[in-house]
């Protein structure tokens, strides 16, 4: 099993109606990418949402970031070496395996 499908694994299985921050943030990202959650994902990323600010200012934030992504780069045609590439997701599964 490779280092993601552990990670989605985990949160696949442990979503509950009281998500941690962690949880949340990968229910946003997830929602991002798919644009559609399970009924209860949704409601309790919802339920989260409403007391956490911190997650509210991660949104905020994420959302700039694809903004500017799809203005800026991707209307460029900007691309990434496969190498870079191959490099951005050994630092992101490193990452990963330490927490």
């Amino acid at each position: 099993m490779s280092n993601e499908e552990k990670h989605t694994h985990y949160f696949s299985n442990s979503i509950r109606w009281n998500l941690c921050c962690k949880q949340a943030t990968y229910l946003l990202l997830k929602k991002e990418e798919i644009t559609k959650l399970s009924f209860k994902e949704e409601t309790a990323l919802k339920f989260h949402m409403l007391i956490c600010k911190f997650c509210r200012t991660f949104k905020k934030q994420s959302t700039l970031i694809n903004k500017f992504i799809s203005e800026n780069i991707l209307a460029n045609n900007v691309k990434l070496a496969e190498a870079d590439k191959n490099n951005l997701k050994s630092l992101i599964n490193n990452n990963l395996n330490k927490n």
